[in-house]
């Protein structure tokens, strides 16, 4: 069982992160576009395969972590490292595109990083978000069980709550946990709340977002096209989230 797992795990969950972001990229749909924010956007790989679909005048990015920001700027993004749960210091109106990847779900004030979102976009600008799903067949199963969802097991750098972690055992690099654990920002090293599609749906509405529409993709523990036409049919359930809401 467990080398079964330690299988099939990676390979759907990965399968299925690969397939969010290439549906992602095919929701941009505004043009013309002057500033791109990535926000989270770790080392900037991401950042610059959405930019060029985007083909934005200007790449922005949000990292916390020092080491990923550095390697961020160095493809030549302009990035800066602040706390996402509190004021954003960009002006309203600043961007054309903001893209919100495996990111909501480190975050506490939930409410307040989509009104930063909204409020920094320009009147036609795109949000587009991707992240787990609370609400995926996988953590549904695991709730059954009583066991912690797996999108909620990594809680501050320790897998906890739930037998079937794949990858529970896997090394750490403890000196960031200790380092990134100290700063206070608890979402650095772990989930903090994960939506489920008719939370983060209904979310966008109430802060304000316009022709709001929410995908699914990678039906765990499947992959491949299978799991492509089983989201399609059953929009709730796969593992991960794709949003988009226009201001």
């Amino acid at each position: 069982m467990g080398k079964f797992l330690k299988y099939i795990a990676p390979k759907s969950f990965l399968d299925g992160l690969e397939r969010c972001n290439s549906l992602g990229k095919k929701t941009i749909a505004c043009s013309n576009i002057e500033r791109f924010l990535d926000i989270g956007c770790g080392d900037g790989k991401l950042t610059m395969e959405f930019s060029g679909i985007a083909n934005p005048n200007e790449i922005h990015g949000i990292e916390f972590v020092d080491t990923l920001r550095q390697e961020a700027e160095k493809r030549g993004i302009r990035c800066t490292g602040f706390d996402l749960n509190g004021k954003w210091d960009y002006e309203d109106n600043f961007f054309d595109l903001i893209l919100s990847s495996q990111n909501i779900e480190h975050l506490h004030n939930t409410r307040l990083y989509l009104e930063e979102c909204h409020r920094c976009l320009k009147p036609g600008g795109q949000l587009i978000v991707l992240t787990e799903n609370l609400a995926s067949w996988i953590n549904i199963f695991a709730l059954l069980f009583g066991w912690q969802p797996f999108s909620t097991t990594n809680i501050n750098g320790w897998s906890i709550g739930n037998p079937l972690i794949w990858h529970a055992d896997e090394s750490r690099d403890e000196g960031f946990m200790d380092t990134w654990q100290k700063s206070g920002v608890s979402g650095t090293v772990g989930h903090v709340r994960v939506l489920s599609y008719t939370g983060l749906n209904d979310l966008l509405i109430k802060v304000g977002f316009k022709q709001v529409r929410l995908n699914t993709r990678g039906y765990l523990p499947l992959w491949g096209k299978l799991s492509d036409i089983l989201c399609s049919i059953d929009k709730r359930h796969g593992h991960f989230l794709i949003a988009s809401g226009v201001k």
